[in-house]
């Protein structure tokens, strides 16, 4: 007699759901991805885009690439350097002339909508750089009088000045890392920030009448434990910013050099980054927090919150965004723009992003041209599934990703239904979780093999 098969028991938790789906997936802060980039595309690609004639909003990204400290867990291109205005003049000399060049040729002046200051630490810069910085801005682009002007900074070396300037300059929303408040783990990820300055950082911008504080937490860091981890939760709670991005920190020693100095032994293990996950979103969920994917959270008021349940959710390579499907442009060495039909980024080199700007040229080093409308398609569905949790597809047109589909609502991460030939998928709470697993269902790139960081 053949024993009958024994039938593995369906998960039933969101901590069971992630161990069995925990795989590399990409972020998709764009389809196709950053991986798919390549050095084809040209400064030529770049400038005839800005040729083309538009009356629409622009969003505008700054890349200030400079860090006096080396954080060992960052994966972001920095330049690690106490050299301060010595390094800094000649980048604003180069930034000058790219945003010159794009001015000349552009087709009109643009409007901007929105602006981000990233980096590195673009609170590197100085007072009166920062006002220089904006001053090129203002000269080159006409500031929208709802202007959404945000800005990351390093509350370590933050000052109460900094943050009063930063708000008579323009910016209305600002970010800045707490990673992690414990100081075991800080030290452990060379970034050591006492909770008495954070505490005085939040308190400045409250004063200074900033819109909307953000603050970036990372689970998985060396020496976290849950229980280290939930006092920087009640932390967080207590200083009650307007959203809160929640990272899962992708260890990739043989990529990033940096981390290389994190032994792999101090890591957390995979159970107690996701009961660290969890304990996030009971905790965020229980005090006003609305869950914005996977990674982001919001107050109910805050304008994230509301874009998400009024269905105008976007996805750019600066995360969550209210933004709707503006262009973005970016400047500064290794920014990214991303236009509908095509991604361009700089050089990640900072002086071969000076040198190709001496030369009169705009410093793309590589990007992608977007135009078969299968792919443009896809990049709708993968949107409306991180944003809008919901998407109607053909399920004949989509056969093989409606049967994963029907793999992922056994588990319960989505609903099935159909109608008139049509099927609506709708991700259910315990879904969002894994929101990047349903999008890749889309990502054809991903059925061949797997890539992007691992869930936890």
């Amino acid at each position: 007699m053949t024993p009958a098969a024994t039938i593995a028991p369906r998960p039933s938790t969101p901590i069971d759901l992630l161990l069995k789906h925990d795989r590399p997936v990409p972020r998709y802060t764009s389809y196709p991805t950053a991986a798919a980039f390549h050095g084809g595309v040209s400064s030529a690609d770049l400038e005839a885009q800005l040729a083309r004639p538009t009356d629409a909003p622009l969003s505008l990204y700054v890349h200030v690439p400079f860090c006096r400290n080396a954080c060992w867990f960052c994966g972001c291109n920095r330049i690690t350097t106490g050299a301060g205005s010595k390094v800094v003049e000649p980048y604003l000399e180069a930034l000058s002339a790219e945003l010159e060049l794009i001015t000349r040729l552009s087709a009109q002046r643009r409007r901007l909508a929105q602006l981000h200051w990233g980096g590195g630490t673009p609170n590197y810069l100085t007072i009166p750089e920062r006002e220089r910085l904006w001053g090129l801005i203002e000269r080159h682009f006409d500031l929208a009088s709802d202007l959404e002007a945000s800005i990351e900074v390093n509350p370590e070396a933050l000052s109460r000045q900094d943050v009063m300037e930063l708000r008579r300059l323009g910016f209305s929303r600002i970010s800045f890392g707490i990673q992690d408040a414990d100081p075991l783990v800080q030290q452990a990820v060379n970034r050591v920030v006492p909770v008495d300055q954070l505490r005085r950082a939040m308190a400045w911008m409250r004063e200074a009448g900033f819109a909307s504080v953000n603050v970036d937490l990372i689970c998985g860091l060396p020496l976290q434990t849950p229980e280290r981890f939930d006092a920087t939760l009640a932390l967080v709670q207590d200083l009650r910013p307007d959203r809160v991005s929640l990272f899962s920190f992708a260890y990739l020693p043989e990529q990033l050099p940096l981390q290389r100095k994190i032994a792999a032994t101090d890591l957390p293990s995979q159970l107690q980054r996701l009961q660290m996950l969890d304990s996030a979103a009971a905790r965020l969920g229980g005090c006003g927090y609305d869950a914005i994917g996977m990674d982001h959270y919001a107050l109910s008021g805050d304008s994230l919150a509301v874009a998400a349940r009024e269905g105008r959710l976007h996805r750019n390579f600066q995360g969550y965004t209210t933004g709707g499907e503006l262009e973005l442009l970016g400047v500064g060495p290794t920014a990214i723009s991303q236009f509908p039909g095509l991604f361009s980024q700089n050089q990640r080199d900072l002086k071969a992003y000076a040198a190709s700007l001496a030369a009169g040229q705009l410093p793309v080093e590589r990007g992608l041209v977007v135009s078969d409308p299968e792919v443009l398609e896809r990049r709708e569905l993968i949107r409306e599934v991180m944003c809008q949790f919901r998407v109607v597809i053909n399920p004949e047109r989509y056969a093989a990703e409606w049967a994963a589909l029907e793999d992922l609502a056994e588990d319960g991460l989505v609903r099935l239904s159909q109608a008139g030939g049509q099927g609506l998928v709708e991700v259910t709470a315990s879904g969002r979780w894994l929101i990047r697993t349903v999008a890749a269902v889309f990502d054809p790139s991903q059925r061949q093999a797997a890539s992007g960081s691992r869930l936890i």
